[in-house]
């Protein structure tokens, strides 16, 4: 059997509470510093194929190549990450690979019956899909993003924050 996707970049944390989540990651696990934005800009969005309007802050952090992403939903209506809150309370969400062609992986999926649980794209035009993976909530999704030239820089500049960090700058706010 394939394996059906790439390797692993990024574990997505669904959270209450932003801001408490990041302190967690940065005074007890040594994790830092986060890219904070508080507005993630979508074009589009769907869930359960549905239009969704979820509005959400996010956070990335780095720790020995592997991406930790922080997510709160902040307003809008139902989504994969407000579904989660409700069941589980919170915690691991997601794990997220690397697409050259989500089109094509998508559609190799959807053979193998999962379907796209939400998805769309960002306001720069980076596609995206979360894949029905784990219908029980248990923190097992995966993530599928095709990342654009600016978005591969935009995590290598991540990546070298976390190796130059010095443990006092928690935050750096990109918004």
């Amino acid at each position: 059997m394939a394996t059906g996707f790439g390797d692993i970049v990024q574990l997505g944390y669904v959270v209450k509470d932003m801001d408490a989540a990041i302190e967690h990651w940065v005074r007890v696990l040594g994790v830092g510093p986060f890219f904070v934005t508080r507005n993630v800009p979508f074009a589009e969005v769907h869930y359960r194929g549905e239009p969704c309007d979820a509005q959400i802050c996010a956070a990335l952090a780095s720790h020995r190549g592997i991406q930790i992403e922080i997510i709160q939903q902040t307003g809008g209506g139902v989504s994969a990450y407000s579904d989660f809150i409700s069941e589980k309370g919170g915690g691991l969400h997601h794990v997220c690979a690397l697409s050259d062609d989500l089109a094509a992986d998508l559609a190799s999926w959807q053979e193998r019956d999962v379907s796209v649980l939400m998805g769309g794209s960002t306001a720069a035009g980076i596609p995206f899909a979360y894949l029905d993976t784990d219908p029980g909530n248990h923190g097992r999704v995966l993530e599928l993003v095709q990342p654009s030239p600016g978005l591969l820089q935009f995590f290598k500049k991540i990546e070298s924050a976390a190796e130059n960090w010095d443990g006092a700058t928690a935050r750096i706010a990109l918004d």
